[in-house]
């Protein structure tokens, strides 16, 4: 054979490899740069799942028995992965008083994660020396997170709203919730102005009345003013110092168990999003863990 053919062949081969090397890695490039987009479309739905952690009835008091009870919560939760924030659903202190709620604040900025208080029945006492002004006070100075002047508020998760609601009574504390007609009116604003978000409730008290608890104040007006509204999903509450969950109207409703005594644990709350491939609107399902917590 000519040595020029030769010499040609040769090339012509070796163009062959070299574009045919070219064009699979051009196209495992294009097939890895999908995988990884499917990934991150993949992932990213996962991450609009949401979890918190309600700590209710923790009763705080000022000894070593107490602190050491509520560092072994702070270090679970600070263990717990993917938590975005803490809610402490009041009876956060046993008794209402500025040095005890200073106390308990400064230990709970331990925590790695933002955390808001609920006032609850023995968080303040106005004839006692603890007004609801004092408690907004203190918590502004020492809860970085939490710098509303008021004791219902509420905080943007990305689609998600969740609303602090009050409804202890100052004057003399009693077990006993006290919905304020102006309470119940704010909170008939919010829900109407996020007509179009999810919306999660924070209260002590628990809708579901026992018997030593009916001079609840307005309760039937909240539940007249919820059944107004469609975009609450959830309502999580304490007091009661047990578990218990049930939902009606389309409203998830937990109440939580306490953080003190022997039975003390906490709650772990994972809203998993679901999205409605006809109707295209999203929707949220709540899966729960009560977490008991003993010190040795």
């Amino acid at each position: 054979m000519n040595p020029i053919y030769d010499i040609i062949f040769c090339i012509s081969i070796l163009t062959y490899n070299y574009l045919l090397g070219y064009i699979m890695k051009k196209l495992l490039y294009k097939l890895l740069l999908s995988i990884v987009f499917i990934f991150v479309l993949s992932t990213d739905a996962f991450c609009n799942d949401f979890r918190f952690v309600q700590v209710t009835d923790l009763h705080f008091k000022d000894n070593p028995a107490s602190a050491e009870l509520f560092d072994k919560i702070i270090d679970d939760i600070n263990n717990t992965k993917n938590v975005q924030f803490v809610a402490f659903t009041g009876d956060n202190t046993d008794r209402a008083s500025s040095s005890d709620y200073t106390k308990f604040l400064t230990m709970a900025n331990r925590l790695n994660v933002p955390y808001y208080v609920v006032v609850g029945n023995h968080d303040v006492f106005k004839m006692g020396g603890f007004s609801k002004e004092d408690y907004v006070s203190v918590v502004r100075k020492y809860d970085k997170h939490q710098k509303t002047r008021k004791t219902s508020f509420f905080i943007k998760k990305g689609d998600i709203i969740f609303i602090v609601l009050d409804g202890a009574r100052e004057v003399i504390p009693s077990p006993g919730g006290y919905y304020r007609d102006e309470t119940l009116a704010w909170l008939d604003k919010k829900l109407s102005k996020y007509h179009n978000k999810k919306v999660v409730i924070f209260q002590h008290f628990p809708m579901k009345l026992r018997h030593t608890e009916r001079d609840a104040f307005n309760n039937e007006r909240y539940e007249r003013l919820l059944a107004k509204h469609d975009n609450v999903i959830g309502i999580f509450s304490g007091h009661f110092h047990a578990n218990e969950e049930y939902e009606k109207d389309g409203i998830f409703y937990s109440i939580t168990g306490r953080a003190s005594g022997p039975d003390a644990g906490y709650k772990i709350v994972d809203m998993i999003e679901e999205n409605n491939p006809q109707t295209h609107k999203k929707s949220y399902s709540f899966y729960t863990q009560f977490i008991p917590v003993s010190v040795k």
